[in-house]
């Protein structure tokens, strides 16, 4: 039986060739930026009191963005963000984050920037609130199925969930909407008015771009068959934490969504926040091709990628 390989082993065994291309290398130091820009704009506006529900849910959606971009700055190949004992590649853990990132960036736009009457907007605060207290529940059902034990927490969330219901049969906006759907948004296991590919359209993602990506980055997180079928036989590098061009396709798609993300969240918070800070213009760089969400370069790394899917 073979021993356990030491630590030196596996660093210098994962100090392969071939190196990351010039195109990878652009989408790192692009990620790289942007994420330290989004960081110096959180900060600009620390402190504001929100003048409305839209700022207060705005600040509190755009620092989880920008929390998740440096968990991704810290885990993509070759990142100034970390030291590493060795560059290990898997874009498939990559997506797990930037679809996490995807989900947020459009609850942003849709809760704090996306204009619409007071009514609608106290209907899709409460669908939340409605979709949060039945999460809640349920978890703690779960925990109560799991131990055995009374988890008192339950009677409390299903009674929260009672109070948000008797406040979107409230609402004008909400009963306006057709019966069968006021019936089955009363379950609370829909947190959103509208699918999110219509939200991704008008947050100026793409239908097309939301649908492709989020097809692809949800095989991966949750492990379905298309995130292992081309392991091993005539694909022998993939899966492995070896660089690849596959790998570093993916990866360099992963971290220019990411960014185009970022950007897109950074501009619209400076737009909702203007005159509440000293400085309402951004410290950092400005928009430009590589980082603008409405750039020419993820289409043309989306175009690239779908060429090598096999």
């Amino acid at each position: 039986m073979s021993s356990t390989p030491t630590l030196d082993e596996i660093a210098a065994s994962g100090g392969v060739e071939p190196k990351p291309s010039a195109d990878y290398l652009e989408r790192l130091h692009v990620i790289d930026n942007v994420v330290r820009e989004c960081i110096h704009v959180s900060k600009q506006y620390a402190g504001i009191k929100s003048p409305t529900s839209r700022h207060f849910y705005a600040s509190v959606l755009f620092t989880s963005l920008v929390t998740k971009g440096v968990s991704l700055a810290i885990f993509c190949p070759l990142s100034p963000w970390a030291e590493k004992m060795i560059e290990h590649w898997d874009y498939g853990s990559l997506t797990g984050v930037v679809r996490s990132m995807l989900e947020t960036r459009l609850n942003f736009f849709y809760l704090c920037v996306e204009a619409c009457t007071d009514e609608e907007w106290d209907c899709r605060w409460n669908l939340f609130n409605l979709h949060d207290s039945i999460a809640r529940r349920r978890l703690f059902e779960a925990q109560q199925e799991m131990t055995g034990a009374e988890v008192s927490d339950i009677a409390s969330f299903s009674t929260q969930a009672d109070e948000v219901r008797q406040r979107l049969n409230a609402n004008n906006f909400f009963l306006a909407l057709p019966e069968k759907q006021r019936n089955k948004f009363l379950k609370g296991r829909d947190a959103h008015l509208y699918p999110l590919e219509e939200i991704a359209e008008r947050a100026g993602v793409g239908r097309g771009v939301f649908k492709y990506l989020h097809v692809l980055f949800s095989q991966h997180v949750h492990g379905l068959p298309m995130s292992f079928y081309r392991m091993g036989g005539d694909y022998p590098e993939r899966g492995r934490g070896l660089p690849s061009e596959v790998e570093e396709s993916y990866a360099a798609l992963c971290l220019s969504f990411a960014a185009t993300l970022l950007t897109g969240a950074r501009d619209e918070l400076h737009e909702l926040f203007v005159g509440l800070s000293a400085d309402p213009k951004p410290a950092g760089p400005t928009s430009s091709e590589n980082d603008h969400p409405r750039s020419g370069l993820l289409q043309r790394l989306l175009e690239a990628v779908a060429s090598r899917v096999r």
